[in-house]
């Protein structure tokens, strides 16, 4: 192959890879999980594009999630090896419970439940 049709393959690449994402991005519309929402559901959906985690809860697809505001709550046990937000820790099938104005957020996995708080400064957005 030639270097030319070498980097056109690439470019054509790169532009399908951003199209999907933004194409992703803009037909699901996202609802940022704040401490005024309030919310439950089963994680149904998850799709991961690039940075971007997508969860949809209860098989409806209309809305997609957005949980990166969320760390775990302070004193409990380490979630993962390298901690991170929840939007790292969630799978299908989890189980979320929040209270509208309410900075916690309860994560059911099989047996084992989770606290995640949303830090104040991101809280009061």
């Amino acid at each position: 192959m030639s270097t030319k049709l070498i980097l056109v393959l690439g470019v054509v690449a790169l532009l399908a890879y951003t199209g999907v994402s933004y194409g992703l991005r803009h037909r699901f519309p996202r609802t940022e999980v704040t401490s005024d929402t309030a919310l439950k559901g089963r994680v149904g959906v998850v799709f991961h594009v690039q940075s971007a985690h997508f969860f949809f809860l209860n098989n409806d697809t209309k809305t997609r999630y957005d949980f990166d505001a969320f760390t775990p709550a302070p004193g409990q046990e380490p979630l993962s090896p390298n901690g991170g937000s929840l939007n790292q820790y969630l799978h299908i099938g989890d189980s979320i419970s929040k209270r509208p104005h309410s900075v916690e957020l309860t994560v059911r996995r099989g047996k084992r439940l989770s606290r995640w708080v949303c830090p104040p400064a991101v809280a009061g957005q």
